[in-house]
Order: structure tokens, then sequence, then C-alpha cells
């Protein structure tokens, strides 16, 4: 879905929450799976410890997920038709309603835990939901692609352009005017142009400023060193507000966002399986440990990521059931 002119209509989720929160409702379905491996109890107790933010977010999802009234909703959603859109070998009948009832109750508990960010919301001058891209053109004739669940804030006056990116990522095409200093301020990083294209993206740890065209000036917010000249076909990220050193990317497996693809090249089940959600309009749970590391290569496309999970069901020995186009399990 893309938008050129009036602003979305949904406030987008915060990303970091977002993806915690997702991840926080697969390790809930999975520790009230009896059959948990003690591999993966230990996996979780490593991901449970990462942050105090992953220890807040999961004690909210397991508070919700305790809520009986949500159970006695989950039973009878569990009724309904379901589907199994890959099934290479017949999985046990009792394993599998057992399945659909824990999908139910999560995806109702993930609608009862959605809730808009209103400090963003009200920030946002341009903002995108799940899935929506959006081409905005700037008051200098500039123009900023936002991707899917993104919001900035822009500031221009004859000296200065400004623009927040407040969550998600977007890639800038840049008028030249070296009177007023194009810049792009995240929560850890600023970037400074005059005339180029480059994209920016936020997520949990870190950020990463990648160069299409030109070169840009990227500063830590947050760490007194030098900034770094990124060139076109490089990229820096900023860990924890500490900056590193330019290296180069794949310009087009890197950009292809910009044309609703997603391009892998040896990249972990897992890593595929985040980044699809970030357009998925619900929750996919990835409930089989041996495939989280299996690598992935290919081109998938994201305005139909209903497609890309059956592809991958497809690729890899799994079952991939589907809930109302709202919850999906690989198992």
């Amino acid at each position: 879905m893309a938008s050129t002119d009036k602003q979305s209509e949904n406030s987008p989720h915060d990303e970091d929450e977002t993806t915690l929160r997702q991840e926080a409702i697969a390790w809930v379905i999975r520790l009230h799976n009896s059959r948990m491996a003690p591999e993966d109890q230990q996996a979780f107790e490593t991901w449970r410890a990462k942050s105090p933010t992953h220890l807040r977010v999961f004690q909210k999802v397991s508070a919700i997920w305790e809520d009986p009234d949500l159970h006695a909703a989950a039973n009878l959603r569990a009724q309904e038709p379901s589907s199994i859109i890959h099934q290479p070998s017949a999985p046990p009948r009792r394993w599998l309603r057992h399945a659909v009832a824990l999908a139910a109750c999560a995806m109702l508990f993930t609608i009862a835990i959605a809730h808009y960010d209103p400090l963003t919301w009200l920030q946002a001058d341009y903002r995108t939901a799940i899935g929506e891209q959006r081409t905005i053109t700037l008051p200098d004739g500039s123009t900023v692609i936002l991707n899917t669940q993104t919001a900035i804030a822009t500031s221009f006056d004859p000296t200065a352009r400004h623009v927040r990116l407040l969550k998600g990522e977007a890639s800038f095409n840049v008028q030249p005017n070296s009177h007023r200093p194009f810049v792009v301020e995240s929560q850890q990083t600023t970037t400074r142009a005059v005339g180029t294209e480059f994209m920016v993206r936020t997520q949990q740890e870190h950020e990463q400023v990648t160069v299409l065209e030109g070169t840009v000036e990227v500063s830590s917010l947050h760490d007194h060193d030098s900034p770094a000249l990124v060139s076109a076909g490089s990229r820096v990220q900023s860990e924890d507000g500490r900056l590193g050193r330019p290296f180069s990317v794949d310009l087009p497996t890197v950009s292809a966002w910009l044309n609703k693809r997603l391009i892998v090249n040896g990249v972990p089940l897992e890593q595929v399986i985040d980044e699809i959600r970030r357009y998925y309009p619900g929750t996919i749970v990835l409930w089989n440990q041996p495939l989280r590391d299996m690598h992935v290569t290919g081109t998938y496309n994201l305005e139909d990521p209903s497609k890309s999970l059956y592809l991958l069901a497809k690729t890899f020995p799994t079952h991939m059931l589907n809930l109302a186009n709202r919850f999906v399990i690989l198992f």
C-alpha cells in the first residue's frame, strides 16, 4: 500500500515496543507448551536478560496472557475454521488443536495489548501504518520515502532544513543548497547533507545510515568522537550510541525495500521473519528452534507478506498455521 498525499489516519505502534512485544508473545506461547525443550528454556532466559525493557515487556505480556476473559474468548475463537497453508507431513491432531487454541488466544491477546503511541502521534508531521510506504515532497523540493511504521517531524526555515526521524526507516533525496544544510536527527545520530541520497533506519539497539549517492556526515548524539564521512555504497551503524566505522554494502540489496522487495543472501531464517514482521498486520511466531539458524537466499514481495511466508514454508521442512490472516505459526 502506498500513499503520496494525505497523512495516514493510523498512528503506528512504536517499532521497538512492537518488535519486543511480538517476541514476548512468541515466548509466552512457547512457555505454555509442555513440549518446550531445555535449550529453548535457556534461549528464553537469555532473551529476557538482554535488557530491562525485555523484562518489562515480557512481564506485561504475561500478565495480560493470564486474563481469564481472554482465554474464554480464545476457546470460542478456536472453534472457528483455521487453515494449514503448508503441511509436509500431518502433525498429531491433538497437538494441532492445542496449537490452534494457542494461536487464537495469542491473536486476541495481540489485539488486547495493541495501543497507540500518543507522544509520537502528536510529534509527527507524517507517518505510515504497518505495510504502508509513502512519498513526501518537502518544502525545499527534497523528497522522503517513508517505509512501514515510520514517523517524521519537519522544521524548515531560511537557514536550515531539519527532519527528525521519530521511528522507522526513511530514504531522503536532498535538493542541493550549500547555504541550508539538510539535517536528519534520530535517537542516536545526526546526519548532515547538502545534496545527496541516503537512508536512515532506527531500531531497538542500533541505527544505520546508508548512502546511495554523494557523501554525508554522521555524528553520534551520545559520543563526542569525530563525525564519520560516509560515501555512496557505504553504511555506518550506531550501537548503543557509539558510532562504528563505515563499511561497504550491496546497494541493490539494502535498498530493495524502495521497490517493495526484500532481498536476502544467506541470512538466518529468524532474521528474515523479523523483517517480514514489520510489514505483516498481525503476529508471526517461529515455533521451531532448529529452523531459526537455517540460511535463506531469495527475493520476497513486501506488498504481500502472507505470500512471502507461504514461500518460506514451502522452502523449509515446516508447517504453517494461519489463523484469520492475522496470526501465523511456523512449526
